[in-house]
């Protein structure tokens, strides 16, 4: 099977690994790099910056897989699971509720195998399929 980054569910299922990834790896980050982010303020909002990047790639991702996509159904879902990521990584900027990492991890990992289903049972063969 050949990846290509055309199909927008290749970059979302991409994008949503490494945000699991991303967030799997940040709190072993602050341990092991306590010293360097506590003298410099820049690479902590840089780190924090790239869910803003993992974001507006999946948000492109979710957009154009809800316009290509065959199931009705499978459209809400995209949408419900992205606004639960973002209110998800808005909440770990601002705090308002103290919510468990997990469910970051699950958030990532729901958005990845929405875009593996949509692409194997839902999506279409070739760019033009579904454009009306």
């Amino acid at each position: 099977m050949r990846i290509t980054l055309k199909n927008s569910d290749n970059l979302g299922f991409l994008s949503s690994i490494v945000c699991f990834v991303h967030c799997l790896i940040t709190p072993f980050f602050y341990i092991t790099f306590a010293g360097i982010f506590n003298q410099n303020e820049f690479i902590i909002y840089s780190w924090k910056g790239i869910n803003a990047i993992f974001l507006f790639v999946s948000l492109i991702a979710v957009n154009r897989s809800t316009k290509k996509t065959k199931s009705k159904i499978i459209k809400p879902i995209f949408w419900i699971s992205w606004s639960f990521l973002f209110l998800i990584l808005l909440n770990e900027e601002v705090n308002f509720i103290d919510l468990p990492e997990l469910l970051s991890y699950i958030s990532a990992l729901n958005l990845a195998g929405l875009h593996v289903y949509n692409l194997n049972f839902c999506g279409c063969k070739d760019e033009n399929c579904c454009i009306k």
